[in-house]
């Protein structure tokens, strides 16, 4: 006998499950600043947003090449900040 209030193990589970928290990164902040490195710049944004959902600040996507493949933009669902998207060679965002 099992006293009341007590799990038996069977039956449906009172917690609830497991929340999965969004992946988040920082933005940028350097608005129309020409970067140093052309290569360095699109890598830079590839490793901040690559797998990113939320971006804690501004998604500035600036001075991309002709040939940018954007589609570390593709898990994002959310900006906290603002969305600049300016000075690109890039005809398409994916």
């Amino acid at each position: 006998r099992f006293a009341a209030g007590t799990r038996t193990g069977w039956g449906p589970s009172l917690s609830s499950p497991p929340t999965l928290s969004p992946t988040v990164c920082t933005g940028t902040d350097m608005k129309l600043l020409h970067p140093s490195s052309p290569e360095s710049h699109y890598e830079t944004l590839r490793h901040l947003y690559q797998g990113c959902q939320v971006v804690q600040g501004n998604l500035e996507l600036t001075y991309l090449p002709p040939d940018a493949d954007t589609s570390f933009l593709k898990d994002i669902k959310e900006v906290q900040g603002y969305v600049l998207i300016a000075e690109n060679q890039v005809t398409q965002l994916q």
